[in-house]
């Protein structure tokens, strides 16, 4: 019989020691978590989460420091792949800027042939002889000169502006006045 009590006294004194290490571990653990109210690092603590967003956030700060933007447009409009009336009209006036294009040509009965020729925005009167772009103006007629680059020799005829897009043209033109009497 005492082999009984034998059993039950190592299983009590099993379970007790299991407690025992279980309250001494919560306990230690409560004392290294803690820190205490008279420490001078009591307001530098934070927690893990914490401090992984901080250095996050600097990481992030010195990335934009460091970072050189090479956009042309606001990266914060709303609609950048809709082009607004302005875009579509700048559009329309940098084509015709970078076109080489004769507008008119003056053939007086007395004097010299004058032609108008329009580059980069700006209009200029050439006469023969004169070079424009690296061309060299050889005749001027009517609606047309005959010019030399580089050896060769080509004719630039009086074109008239490319049309404006039907979203500009249409905003631009003035609604036929109808009186509503």
């Amino acid at each position: 019989m005492e082999n009984k009590y034998i059993k039950d006294f190592v299983i009590t004194i099993a379970v007790l020691l299991l407690l025992a290490f279980g309250m001494k571990n919560y306990y230690t653990y409560q004392k290294v978590d803690q820190i205490p109210n008279q420490s001078q690092y009591k307001s530098l603590a934070l927690g893990e989460t914490l401090l992984n967003q901080i250095q996050d956030i600097e990481v992030s700060i010195k990335d934009r420091k460091s970072f050189q933007f090479t956009v042309t447009k606001d990266p914060l409009e709303q609609n950048l792949i809709v082009k607004t009336m302005q875009d579509l009209e700048k559009q329309w006036r940098e084509e015709v800027e970078k076109m080489i294009r004769l507008e008119s040509t003056v053939i007086p009965a007395e004097g010299d042939k004058l032609a108008s020729i329009a580059h980069q925005g700006k209009s200029e009167m050439y006469k023969v002889g004169d070079t424009f772009m690296g061309r060299k103006i050889e005749k001027i007629s009517s609606g047309k000169i005959e010019y030399t680059y580089r050896g060769t020799t080509g004719t630039l005829a009086v074109t008239e502006l490319p049309p404006k897009p039907e979203a500009i043209s249409k905003s631009t033109k003035k609604q036929n006045h109808v009186p509503n009497w």
